[in-house]
């Protein structure tokens, strides 16, 4: 709809709510004053934002599929959403909740039920806020972008020389994030070290207004990543009344590829020739028709030729002359693939021979394509290499003689050596072995176990070199006769003298035996587990039933309330006397079966050990106040006289704000009902020694002396037809006595039949921690 410009905007509000009565009694108590937007589920939501944006959202927790707390976070994680208000709205009101709220980004937080008062005044504040913050996003972004679209680098700088101000170049050539400079020291975050000094005197000299910034300089900065840039610089400044600098303004351009360009070219030659003439390898650079046109010093020393003489060598006479004909192949594989390695010998001037290991590169020297051939003595590699074979003939002598399977094995997993006891093992000969492949010897378990253990191995050698490694794995491997055999398999990577990897060798034996005995033994073990996870499964179901039933009740109920609210408050039309006694009835039933609820969730979760406390200091004082002016309308209406007797010299205590009131809700609410009307109901309060003691007393009906071992006892109650004549769930003294005793205290019965009751609680007093310092407790207590 397009409205005129005489025409108020009404703000858009999104309600995200799966219970159908909720959004509507949210819509009733908004649609006067805002247009009204609704949504069943957070997937509906999250569309509805997609194609549009609300002004605010008022966000339920518990709903299938997505919880109203991922809704929240995806709306603050996204730059489109990020800045809508949302209120996060529960019919659960423990602090942790109201904690994942905050943590998911959510402005508000109103726990069900509540009243439409509440609710308006939380939407007009956050869409107050929010229509500030949107008139500011909207002057800072035009300011940016007349700044980012500048092709140059500007920088403003206060009279402390502090970032005030960056353009998107200036962050892109220092490589820092939008913002990120702002507010930090322009000497201490971009000027290099060695030019503080004069930098400081240089801006200095101008904030005194010696100098006026008006000439281009150059100078060095340095960039987030530690790297120096070249910039041209011309600065501007702004002035107080008094003539007084208070800003500079600098704008400036990387010329640093500029000067790198000049320098490299000047550079280039200097550096090929230093590492051609230095270089430990012997080189040589030859035309496409193979001739020589450079050697360095190192191919002269090891050839025994001078330079003049090398140049004057005809074609291959470097080389042995058996290796002539494939060093042609070699030379011509190159030219077509751009580069290879291969071994030769190259002939001396004596006529002795030097085994090497020659890299062939097409280059372009001076203007035109030639061969670079880099040499390398590998004299000392082939003698080992000699040495290594004759030890590996030893190590097979050895390995064919032992009882265990040893083996080795390369990075691909192909075994190179397997000794014959393998037959044994397996039923294979060492031949079959080494021809088979890992499905074909292991079940996949164990392949996977392999496999895992050698990517593990070959990535931690990427970050630091391996002298010593050894992995033992319990394998299973096929038989030839169709059966598993079980072994344990203890694996060693060999190094060659540069620590690079070489093989793995192994060692592998039966283990049979053992594994049939472990197996017994777990399978016992297994069987005692099940037996007990059984017996915790039933009492995990007990509870789970309990608490998933009350939170099913107390969702519907909601709603009632929140209508019954509605009519008793004649929202919704005028009421007669007698219509409005009968509503505030069914408000005061609705408190009692809330309480009856509450009781179940706490039980619920104090025995599957997710209740959370948080101990802070506190007046009893006041949670006796609370729950007194709860009880003040069910007193009146059944003429009981409710008085209080508090001490003056009450000390603070260390309790939970939430959970301390529900041990006297309990206890009064009880005193209530077993008191005749005319009755008198007496709360004390007073210090006991390094205690403060609560007295709930009352001259009500009493309890038998037999029924005070049984009343803490959870569900239970002491006469079913009484305790039916005046409701009751047995559950009020088992919460009150559990959570006295979370908090250190302790609480007993007094009563005799006929004359009333007395319950006291007493809680240890709170001590400040010693710091050293004197603390004022009636600051801490008033």
């Amino acid at each position: 709809m397009v409205r005129t410009m005489s025409e108020k905007y009404r703000s858009k509000v999104l309600v995200v709510d799966d219970d159908i009565l909720n959004v509507r009694l949210i819509e009733s108590q908004l649609m006067t004053e805002y247009d009204i937007e609704t949504a069943h589920s957070g997937e509906e939501a999250l569309a509805i934002l997609d194609s549009e944006k609300p002004d605010i959202v008022i966000l339920d927790v518990m709903m299938p599929g997505m919880s109203g707390y991922d809704v929240c976070r995806i709306m603050k994680s996204s730059k489109e959403t990020c800045f809508i208000p949302v209120i996060i709205v529960t019919a659960l009101s423990s602090r942790d909740d109201r904690i994942e709220g905050i943590q998911a980004g959510a402005d508000e937080f109103l726990t069900k039920p509540f009243d439409r008062f509440e609710v308006l005044t939380r939407v007009r504040t956050l869409l107050k806020s929010k229509q500030l913050h949107d008139e500011l996003v909207s002057e800072a972004d035009r300011t940016r972008k007349y700044l980012d679209i500048a092709g140059c680098m500007i920088v403003a700088l206060d009279s402390n020389l502090t970032v005030t101000l960056t353009n998107a170049k200036c962050n892109e050539v220092l490589g820092y994030a939008e913002g990120e400079l702002i507010g930090s020291s322009w000497l201490e975050m971009v000027v290099p070290s060695e030019d503080k000094e004069r930098n400081e005197s240089f801006f200095k000299t101008i904030l005194e207004g010696s100098l006026r910034p008006v000439e281009s300089f150059e100078r060095n900065v340095v960039t987030k990543a530690g790297h120096k840039r070249l910039i041209s610089w011309r600065n501007s400044y702004t002035e107080d009344s008094a003539g007084k600098v208070t800003m500079l303004l600098s704008s400036g351009s990387d010329i640093t590829e500029k000067r790198d360009a000049e320098q490299k070219i000047k550079v280039s030659e200097e550096k090929f020739r230093a590492i051609f003439e230095n270089a430990v390898d012997s080189i040589m650079i030859l035309d496409m028709a193979f001739n020589i046109l450079e050697v360095n010093p190192s191919l002269c020393d090891l050839l025994l030729y001078r330079k003049d003489e090398m140049l004057q060598l005809p074609k291959f006479d470097i080389i042995a002359p058996e290796y002539w004909s494939k060093c042609k192949e070699h030379l011509a594989s190159a030219l077509k693939k751009g580069h290879i390695v291969f071994e030769t010998e190259y002939l001396r001037k004596d006529g002795s021979r030097v085994p090497v290991e020659i890299s062939v590169k097409v280059i372009e020297y001076e203007g035109k394509p030639a061969i670079l051939s880099n040499g390398r003595d590998i004299t000392e590699r082939k003698r080992a290499e000699t040495t290594l074979q004759e030890s590996e003939e030893k190590f097979r002598m050895l390995a064919e003689n032992a009882n265990d399977v040893i083996w080795t094995m390369n990075k691909e997993g192909n075994f190179l050596y397997v000794s014959p006891s393998v037959i044994k093992l397996r039923g294979y000969t060492p031949e079959e072995v080494m021809d088979q492949s890992f499905p074909e010897m292991f079940p996949q378990d164990s392949i996977l176990k392999i496999r895992s253990c050698m990517d593990a191995f070959f990535a931690d050698i990427q970050y630091a070199r391996m002298t010593s490694h050894t992995e033992i794995m319990e394998l299973e491997q096929f038989h030839k006769e169709g059966y598993t055999v079980w072994t344990e398999a203890l694996a060693t990577p060999l190094f060659d003298e540069d620590g690079n990897f070489k093989f793995f060798m192994g060692v592998t034996r039966d283990i049979s035996e053992r594994k049939k005995s472990q197996e017994t033994i777990q399978k016992y073990v297994q069987d005692l587990g099940k037996a007990n996870d059984s017996l915790h499964s039933l009492d995990r179901m007990k509870d789970e039933f309990i608490s998933n039933l009350s939170h099913e009740l107390k969702t519907p109920l909601i709603s009632i309330k929140g209508y019954s609210e509605l009519v008793h408050d004649e929202v919704l039309g005028p009421l007669n006397e007698k219509q409005k006694n009968a509503m505030q009835i069914v408000l005061d039933k609705y408190d009692h079966l809330s309480f009856l609820l509450d009781s179940l969730i706490y039980i619920s979760i104090t025995r599957s050990g997710k209740a959370n406390y948080r101990f802070d200091p506190l007046r009893i004082e006041d949670a006796l106040k609370k729950v007194m002016d709860y009880f003040t309308f069910k007193v009146t209406d059944k003429n009981i006289k409710m008085v209080r007797n508090f001490g003056s010299d009450l000390p603070l205590i260390n309790g939970d704000v939430e959970y301390i009131p529900y041990i006297f809700r309990s206890l009064v609410d009880n005193a209530i009902k077993f008191s005749k009307s005319g009755g008198i109901i007496e709360i004390s309060a007073y210090r006991d020694n390094d205690h403060v003691h609560v007295v709930v007393k009352d001259n009500g009906i009493g309890i038998p002396q037999a029924e005070f071992s049984n009343i803490f006892t959870p569900f239970y109650q002491v006469d079913s037809s009484l305790t039916r004549r005046h409701g009751g769930s047995g559950l009020g003294l088992h919460v009150s006595k559990t959570i006295t005793e979370i908090h250190n205290g302790n609480i007993w019965v007094e009563s005799e039949e006929g004359t009333g009751t007395a319950v006291h609680v007493i809680f240890p007093s709170y001590s400040l921690p010693c710091t050293g310092t004197k603390h004022n407790l009636s600051g801490l207590r008033h």
